[in-house]
């Protein structure tokens, strides 16, 4: 039985994972002991964690330090080429990698951010669940969590949970024919 790799994020209302600059600051105002109580159940079910250059970096400065070191982490990047932490840097195939990674023995993986990322995996038929938190917030412009025009990507409803003001809906991905 392989892992799931399951995106795990919150966006605004609007569809928005970040302010058009990159910054997640309007996460902070949100303040939801049950969303975040929440997070650390989801937190403790997984052991490799998956991210994008930009994801990487705004994680290290947010926190002042990487964030995941307890986890096995990759970053995607072709400009990125060492880091200071435990993170492994991938600049090869993406689907392939997630592919080989997925097949191991392990716990389920998360894909903490890159929409981009996101987008391949997804059109590479490799992501399994998303679990998205929507924030009571508008932000009315910013960077979508779907970087292209997707075609036709059934989803089907798991769970549906509110955490104070905010909701968290798991959907499972439903798989492709094999065409």
């Amino acid at each position: 039985m392989s892992r799931n790799v399951i995106l795990y994020l919150t966006e605004s209302l609007d569809g928005f994972i970040a302010e058009p600059n990159g910054s997640t600051e309007w996460l902070r105002k949100l303040n939801s002991n049950a969303g975040d109580d929440a997070y650390q159940g989801f937190y403790q079910n997984v052991d490799t964690v998956l991210m994008g250059r930009k994801t990487y970096q705004r994680a290290l400065k947010l926190a002042g330090t990487y964030p995941y070191q307890d986890k096995e982490s990759y970053v995607f990047s072709t400009t990125l080429h060492d880091t200071d932490d435990p993170t492994t840097v991938v600049a090869g195939n993406i689907p392939e990698f997630v592919r080989q990674l997925k097949a191991k023995k392990g716990g389920d993986i998360w894909l903490v951010g890159g929409a981009d990322i996101f987008t391949e995996l997804l059109k590479a038929d490799l992501i399994d669940k998303l679990t998205i938190t929507i924030a009571p917030v508008l932000l009315g412009d910013g960077i979508s969590l779907v970087s292209t025009n997707l075609k036709d990507v059934p989803l089907k409803l798991e769970t549906t949970i509110q955490h104070d003001q905010v909701v968290t809906l798991t959907y499972q991905v439903c798989k492709k024919p094999l065409e």
